[in-house]
This record gives structure tokens, sequence and C-alpha cells, in this order.
């Protein structure tokens, strides 16, 4: 009886070693459609436990076939592989690898992410027809005229999301060349 258990604690230490070891080297993958289903199991006809929005990241703790169970905030579980980019830098296991600032969706086309890692604030700006990232670069913040403004530090075009302070849900993405784009602000940072 005691080999027994002796042989059930080691396979349980194991398992929890090689799933903290797993955990720690995690990859992230960020959502690359505007709304993706999260399921309890790998297929479609399993039921759908919550959404997550285009630009959220989330912990990839296993893949089976096309499926990825993944883990982000409050909500785990499967996801289809194509609807995500797995990024290049692996994510250090249970915390997110960058902490999203806030997102503004433009009405028409772009998607402006303001987003810190390793403690820099940067922007990413996606064209959502061409499914093109065309700007991810350091920013600054600036604040007045009523707004919260985030600006690009380089690069040949300037590129502003200004965050309205009156109305937190409004925001509009500015860049040289191209018309003023009004979004709605759809994930942002809680103190």
């Amino acid at each position: 009886m005691k080999l027994k258990t002796l042989a059930v604690a080691l396979l349980s230490t194991a398992a929890a070693v090689g799933l903290s070891i797993s955990a720690a080297f995690a990859q992230v993958a960020e959502v690359n459609i505007d709304s993706l289903n999260v399921r309890s199991g790998p297929g479609l006809n399993s039921s759908i436990r919550g959404t997550i929005p285009r630009g959220a990241q989330a912990k990839i703790i296993q893949t089976q076939g096309d499926w990825l169970y993944i883990v982000t905030g409050p909500i785990e579980g499967w996801v289809y592989a194509p609807y995500v980019t797995v990024l290049d830098q692996p994510g250090p296991g249970v915390d997110s690898p960058v902490t999203t600032v806030m997102v503004c969706n433009g009405t028409n086309r772009t998607t402006a992410r303001v987003y810190r890692q390793n403690g820099e604030l940067k922007l990413r700006v996606h064209d959502r027809l061409d499914n093109l990232t065309w700007l991810d670069t350091p920013a600054r913040m600036e604040t007045g005229s009523g707004a919260t403004t985030y600006v690009n530090i380089r690069g040949e075009q300037t590129t502003r999301v200004l965050q309205s302070q009156s109305s937190p849900t409004n925001c509009s993405i500015q860049t040289t060349n191209r018309p003023i784009e009004a979004g709605v602000v759809t994930e942002i940072e809680q103190p």
C-alpha cells in the first residue's frame, strides 16, 4: 500500500512540475478577428464560454489539432488557431507579456492599441481591412484639451490616439495624410 501511495505521489509531483514548466514557457496568442469565441472544448459543437476582442492576448496552454486552449483574465477555453497570431516572444506563464492601456476600434477600418511592455509605453495601429499592422512603436502620453492623447515617438508619420476625458468610451485615431477616424474604446486598463 505504501508503494502504491508513493507511486501516486511521484506521478502527481511529476505532472505538476511538467505543468508548471510548460506554463512558464507558454506562448502568447493575439486575436486577429473582431470577436473570437472561447469554447468549452476543441470543436464547433462545444458551448461558448465567452468572447475576446481583436488585439486581446491570451496564454496558450495546450494545442490539439487546429485548436488552442488559452487563458486570458477570467476566461479560459478553446479557440480556433487560424483566428489568432502566435507572437514571437513567449509569455512568462501566468502574467501577460504586455499590459493593454486602451484599445480604440475605429468605425471604418483602424484599430489602435496602446500598451506597456517591459515598462515602456507603445502604440500599435492595425488596418482591419488589409489585415496589416503598419505601426508598432514606442509612444508617449499627453493630457490636456479634454483628451488623453497617445503619440508615437518614432516613425515618418505622426499618429495620435485621443481618448475623450468627458466621455471615456469615445476615441479617435489621427494620422498624418489620413482622415480622422472616430472610434469606440473597447478595452481600458483598470487602475
